[in-house]
């Protein structure tokens, strides 16, 4: 079968557009996207397709990168289509946020693309990622770190983008190409091996290739295929959970869910059923990630802590016994935790999940202990004793963050808290992950290790709040 018959099955089976479709084409003067177009092209008058051509030109590689766009320009007029150039600062943008340029880079390309869409009123985005694209995608993920949702691949369809060669290898491409004497631009950027992606493609995966699975890149758009239906499967469960989960639905600030009805549910569809209720909220943005849908998940599952809060970047979420709370966390709630880490509030003494999954505390009013709690011991202690005298709900179960101070039994005053932690020799791997109980200015307890002295518990004191830590697997 030709190459066009082959994209233009994948068409149809896939419902990427049909007859009649406007069609802007994404075309870098490389292989992929000039081997997209003239398909394309291909199948304009069978079709009845409106075709429009569009370029980014990303101001990265100089005269190189201007050279490309009139490349592109002299295409287009060949075919006679419309062309749309766009430029951006990659660059300033990628300071700006604090992304990378290849992140920076696609954000900027896909606006100027919708843009352009709108602007033309055509129908669709059609981009030149292929099977080879795929497969490198895949493997990226992989490496990261990245569950079903991620491990699934390039969509052949995500909105107005359609994808129309994600089935054809990059050798189909270039033997196409070359079999029509079709010119294309290089970009010497894709050959540097500064970043990760262009590993993958010139050394992992023909390593791969060679010594394991010569259809290497057949296996993994395959695989990425069965992941797909897979993931879309649980997605649309986890939408049904949700809804039957929902006690009210979003009206301004906040929704409510029943955390008995989550709790019904495994674990894969709860977590989702996390993330479609922040979606719904338009609080689901790029700083939320898998750690936090878990953190979200101790919240519902732990039945040690009836009540308790979790802020995340944007959102503030409560559980209040039967019931999870989600809310727009004001300035005020986000600014105790800028790195978005987990923060777990304790409204009084009861039984409370410790951050990051480890284990439980138990936090208890009980009578004044012996003298044999004022000596010093060498283990580190499983109990630690505040003066209840001293201490004002609520407090906060979190982890460490940068430059934060602490104040140690005994010492003369405050110093930093990371100097504290090596002088008691905790293992650099444990300190990140090492429960703190705050009252949002102060650490009151380094669980497990020591507690602030200005909460320490006097021989006077008729009773004592007893802050016992359980974890079957950390240690200090």
């Amino acid at each position: 079968m030709s190459l066009l018959a082959l994209v233009r099955s994948a068409i149809r089976h896939k419902g990427l557009f049909g007859p009649g479709a406007h069609i802007l084409v994404a075309v870098s003067g490389g292989p992929d996207s000039v081997c997209l177009l003239h398909i394309l092209y291909l199948l304009k008058d069978q079709w009845d397709l409106g075709l429009k051509v569009a370029h980014f030109e990303h101001g990265l590689r100089g005269q190189e990168s201007l050279d490309d766009a009139r490349f592109v320009e002299h295409l287009s007029q060949d075919l006679g289509l419309e062309f749309y150039i766009g430029h951006g600062d990659v660059r300033g943008l990628a300071h700006r946020r604090g992304m990378g340029t290849e992140e920076a880079a696609r954000v900027l390309r896909y606006e100027f693309l919708e843009r352009i869409r709108a602007d033309t009123k055509s129908t669709h985005i059609a981009t030149a990622h292929t099977a080879d694209d795929q497969a490198e995608e895949v493997l990226l993920r992989l490496i990261r770190g990245a569950g079903l949702s991620g491990l699934k691949g390039i969509p052949w369809i995500r909105g107005r983008i359609v994808r129309p060669i994600l089935g054809i290898t990059r050798c189909q491409v270039l033997e196409y190409l070359a079999a029509n004497n079709i010119s294309y631009v290089t970009d010497r950027s894709n050959t540097e091996r500064t970043y990760m992606r262009n590993r993958v493609r010139i050394e992992l995966l023909p390593l791969l290739a060679r010594d394991f699975n010569l259809a290497i890149v057949r296996t993994i758009n395959r695989t990425a295929g069965l992941l797909a239906e897979d993931h879309q499967l649980l997605e649309d469960m986890a939408e049904m959970a949700y809804h039957e989960s929902l006690l009210s639905p979003h009206r301004g600030n906040g929704l409510a869910l029943s955390v008995e009805k989550i709790r019904g549910f495994p674990g894969p569809i709860r977590r989702r059923i996390y993330r479609i209720a922040l979606m719904k909220m338009g609080l689901f943005n790029g700083r939320i990630g898998s750690k936090h849908l878990s953190g979200l998940d101790r919240l519902v599952m732990g039945s040690k802590a009836p009540c308790a809060s979790y802020r995340l970047s944007g959102a503030l979420v409560s559980r209040r016994y039967r019931e999870l709370f989600i809310s727009r966390g004001t300035e005020q709630e986000e600014t105790p935790d800028p790195d978005d880490r987990e923060i777990i509030e304790v409204s009084g003494p009861g039984s409370w999940p410790a951050p990051c999954g480890k284990g439980h505390i138990e936090i208890r009013v009980v009578s004044a202990p012996d003298e044999s709690v004022f000596q010093v011991k060498k283990e580190a202690p499983i109990s630690l004793w505040l003066n209840p005298d001293a201490v004002r709900f609520p407090l906060y179960l979190r982890t460490r963050r940068p430059g934060e101070r602490f104040w140690p039994l005994g010492a003369p005053k405050a110093f930093k808290l990371k100097r504290f932690l090596i002088s008691r020799k905790v293992p650099r791997r444990t300190r990140d992950s090492l429960p703190l109980l705050t009252n949002g200015r102060e650490v009151l307890a380094v669980l497990g290790v020591e507690i602030g002295h200005p909460y320490r518990l006097l021989r006077s004191s008729q009773k004592a709040l007893l802050v016992r830590w359980t974890s079957n697997n950390y240690c200090i």
